[in-house]
């Protein structure tokens, strides 16, 4: 996919650009009247309106200095909104510049539980969004903050030193950042007129678009999917990428010099298979960009009956950790599969309109973490089943951590996740299943291991997951619908493929051996494999879980 360049008509250096331009680099940041449903939770602060014919921000200053863009989780230079706006705003003044800005952030990294292998995949890609930056004559300022209220007090330093006038940056959704951002902004706007612009780019549809009739966000998958293809079908602008950045100046290099040879983290710590993660996600928007080309060409056709298979990687975009760091944005997936998918989303080919489907997941689940803030705070979305009374097996928590509960489906996957910091996303199931239901552990102990692990944990996802396999979240899998963790390796790894991989212990057992050893095997045989035997019964944990349930239930 190439760089969407900007219309040659629309402004040159020094100029105001022609308020002409097309509506979805500039969609309203502002949010929708106040909804009457109490679970609606949204950031109603003013921010800017950014339509055709009004001005950058409530209070513009009369001269632009420059112009800063904070980039977080959005490090592509493609089909950034924010970027775009940023770059046209540097425009309006005489020889102002256009600078970015990344935040490390170490303390807040560590609360959310952001996994080392995650943040060694920021920082790769950090360096590549350098080097494309640099190209456009644009400077990237890397700055640390050591705690988490620092983050305000750096970006202050950086718009003084840097002479700006104008801030922008794409709006988070979770609970935190949303209050790390009012305090930036209101810090910025309170110190001499700044002006702070803020961009919905993390969803094709921002939240606050996707109600129902009522006006209330929707809690159901089926609905809101139909709800929010309809819109982005009847609406084009959903769909529209941003305009490439403007270059700066050549003299940018002059006047900003250190921020172009300065030295910059290209690399995190980590202690996993640093050669198998690098095939398998090395950084780059453009190699983003080819994999997601060659996916929808070549093999999303399959994607609807190959993306079970966990042995195999063409079954799967192998894109979620460039979305997760914003290398590429949902909305170029989405246009990606639907240009390949003869411009549909609900019809078409059955491997398109799938992966499709599996974004519109991505965007329900985003929707859920801004419409229901609780689920941000360690909480069930419903609320009943936190009387669960869970178990807490220590050593039964940290065989599954280890991959050592005798069951090979459910070690294959853990191993898996513990060496490349990657599980697919059937095995993400299976294991999810397996701790809550057959264990009985607390379906947040195997969501923060994930989120430490996980080189894509995303949190409104990885929530959206976890609770769907406990049953205690939104549109959740039935509590009595229990994965057999047998039937599951014998359906989706019916020759053993994948758990010999990961279970070396095992890889000289025949293919029906494989996903039972302890049950056909001599005690002789199975002990000499050095395997584990099965940490619980599953018909029986299956019982007690079942039953705790109703239990729960029987209390509303």
């Amino acid at each position: 996919m190439q760089p969407k360049k900007r219309p040659t008509d629309e402004g040159t250096q020094g100029e105001a650009p022609k308020r002409t331009i097309r509506r979805s680099p500039f969609t309203s940041s502002t949010p929708a009247p106040a909804s009457t449903n109490n679970n609606h939770n949204e950031d109603n602060d003013h921010v800017p309106i950014k339509t055709e014919d009004q001005t950058y921000g409530p209070t513009t200053p009369t001269v632009t200095k420059n112009t800063l863009i904070w980039f977080r989780n959005d490090l592509r230079v493609q089909d950034n909104r924010a970027l775009y706006a940023a770059s046209m705003r540097s425009k309006v003044g005489a020889a102002s510049v256009l600078v970015a800005l990344y935040i490390c952030s170490p303390e807040e990294w560590a609360a959310h539980d952001e996994a080392p292998v995650k943040i060694d995949f920021w920082m790769r890609n950090l360096v590549a969004l350098r080097a494309e930056l640099a190209k456009l004559d644009i400077p990237l300022v890397v700055r640390t903050a050591e705690h988490q209220e620092d983050v305000v007090t750096v970006v202050q330093g950086v718009v003084q030193a840097c002479g700006v006038s104008h801030v922008f940056w794409n709006k988070e959704l979770m609970v935190d950042e949303k209050n790390r951002d009012k305090r930036v902004r209101l810090a910025l706007e309170e110190e001499g007129r700044v002006v702070v612009e803020e961009y919905d780019d993390q969803c094709i549809v921002p939240p606050r678009d996707v109600r129902t009739k009522t006006g209330n966000a929707y809690s159901v998958f089926t609905p809101f999917y139909k709800t929010w293809c309809h819109l982005v079908e009847t609406d084009p602008h959903y769909l529209d990428l941003a305009y490439a950045p403007e270059p700066n100046a050549p003299e940018a290099r002059t006047l900003f010099q250190e921020h172009f040879s300065a030295t910059i983290p290209a690399s995190h710590p980590h202690a996993l298979d640093k050669d198998e993660i690098q095939r398998l996600f090395p950084a780059g928007e453009g190699t983003a960009h080819a994999r997601l080309s060659e996916f929808v060409q070549k093999r999303a056709t399959r994607y609807h009956v190959r993306r079970d298979v966990p042995h195999e990687e063409s079954g799967c975009s192998m894109l979620s950790a460039y979305l997760n760091a914003g290398v590429l944005s949902v909305r170029q997936c989405v246009v990606a599969a639907r240009a390949a998918n003869r411009n549909k989303i609900v019809a078409g080919d059955e491997g398109l309109k799938t992966w499709i489907k599996e974004l519109g997941w991505r965007e329900f689940y985003r929707n859920i973490l801004v419409s229901f803030p609780r689920v941000c705070k360690s909480r069930a979305f419903q609320p009943i089943t936190e009387k669960i009374q869970w178990s807490d097996h220590g050593p039964r928590f940290q065989a599954w951590c280890q991959g050592k509960t005798g069951f090979p489906i459910v070690d294959a996957g853990m191993r898996q996740l513990n060496t490349i910091g990657y599980m697919h996303n059937r095995l993400r199931m299976i294991v999810a299943c397996f701790l809550v239901k057959d264990l009985m552990i607390n379906w947040q102990w195997g969501e923060k291991y994930f989120m430490q692990h996980l080189i894509d944990g995303d949190l409104a996802s990885n929530n959206g997951g976890w609770q769907w396999s406990a049953s205690t979240g939104t549109d959740a899998q039935p509590y009595f619908r229990v994965f057999n963790p047998l039937l599951q390796s014998q359906r989706f790894d019916p020759n053993g493929t994948f758990i010999r991989r990961w279970v070396p212990e095992l890889k000289g057992l025949t293919d029906k051996q494989i996903h039972e050893p302890h049950k056909v095997l001599l005690p002789t045989q199975f002990a000499n494999l050095g395997y584990p035997k099965p940490i619980v019964d599953h018909a029986t944990a299956k019982t007690r879980y079942i039953e705790e349930f109703k239990r729960v239930l029987a209390t509303k």
